[in-house]
């Protein structure tokens, strides 16, 4: 079959190839897939380029992409939940990613139903940046009555995170750009701040929970507007002091982490506010949750555009760049 496969650390041009690997088989537990189409996410141009080679140790050339919908082909021993020719959709583990490929096998717990009602296309689109945020408004505790800034509503995590904070009965703040304003509004923002036109620092703060999105400076300045005893969910920050220890991570990584959050958590312990940074689980019982949400009409898959399998570098670089509307899926069978 034809796969797509990281072979070092660099430019998308020079470091992701299309090569003929073997079919997987599936072992105990685990299903195959026939991958219809596939989804990108940040993660996996920051794997290209090695900015998670320290955490993640990879031994390369491997396959990547974390998101698929597609149909099951086959099953292995003690597989019980699908059977051949049901249409089903995940988010690949860190260990077992893989779905930029006509194919992968998967432990049936990752996997879920298809929604009915959405294209394969649709379907890729959702798993990652739909757990992300179920996994993290759980750590915050998000709950009906108080009030969240996410940051870039239009974004791939950002269009999931307002549909769905909104689903809870939260107030929802987003920024944007004043171009994507109105379509932020269509998702149920109840307030939208155009960083083109405002400085959303200076628009009021008070939040019981910030979702950065975005990293850098913005992981800092959240604790400038949270609210006493709110929660800072990070998904581009520096990991949190916890991070080293779930991971068993080596000496040298555990000073690297204490010395990358410094910043962040001399702002936290002046906001008495929170950190929480974390890696997305792969989870299938969560994805029938966001299934549901998705039959009942609570969320909507957001496309902004759609690549042909043979264009994935094409399609990691426009991702890369900053300006898309909702998810860039790819396009497989």
């Amino acid at each position: 079959m034809r796969a797509y496969l990281l072979t070092g650390y660099g430019a998308v041009a020079d470091n992701v190839r299309l090569a003929e690997i073997p079919e997987p088989r599936a072992a105990a537990g685990e299903v195959v897939i026939d991958i219809h189409a596939a989804s990108l996410n940040p993660i996996d141009f920051k794997l290209v380029h090695g900015a998670l080679k320290r955490i993640s140790k990879y031994r390369l050339p491997r396959p990547i992409g974390f998101d698929a919908s597609g149909v099951v082909t086959s099953v292995g021993p003690g597989a019980a939940k699908f059977r051949p020719g049901d249409a089903v959709y995940a988010r690949a583990s860190r260990d077992m990613i893989g779905t930029f490929a006509e194919q992968i096998a998967l432990p049936e717990k990752l996997v879920a139903p298809k929604p009915a009602t959405l294209s394969h296309a649709e379907a890729a689109s959702l798993p990652l940046v739909g757990l992300t945020t179920l996994q993290g408004f759980g750590r915050a505790g998000a709950r009906a009555g108080q009030r969240i800034l996410i940051h870039a509503g239009s974004g791939g995590v950002g269009s999931f995170a307002v549909q769905y904070a909104k689903h809870l009965g939260l107030h929802v703040t987003s920024t944007t750009s004043s171009r994507n304003a109105d379509f932020v509004k269509s998702l149920g923002a109840d307030r939208v701040i155009a960083y083109d036109r405002e400085n959303y620092l200076a628009q009021g703060g008070g939040y019981d929970i910030v979702y950065d999105t975005l990293g850098g400076a913005f992981t800092v300045d959240a604790f400038k507007i949270v609210k006493r005893g709110g929660v800072v969910i990070s998904l581009s920050g520096p990991p949190d002091r916890d991070f080293a220890r779930r991971e068993a991570a080596g000496l040298l990584v555990r000073i690297a982490v204490w010395l990358m959050g410094r910043k962040v958590y001399t702002a936290s312990a002046a906001a008495g506010a929170a950190y929480v940074w974390f890696f997305t689980e792969s989870n299938g019982d969560q994805l029938r949750d966001i299934a549901a949400l998705v039959e009942c009409g609570a969320i909507r898959p957001v496309i902004d555009r759609e690549f042909a399998f043979e264009q994935l570098p094409e399609a990691l670089t426009f991702l890369e760049a900053g300006r898309a509307r909702g998810k860039v899926v790819l396009k497989v069978r």
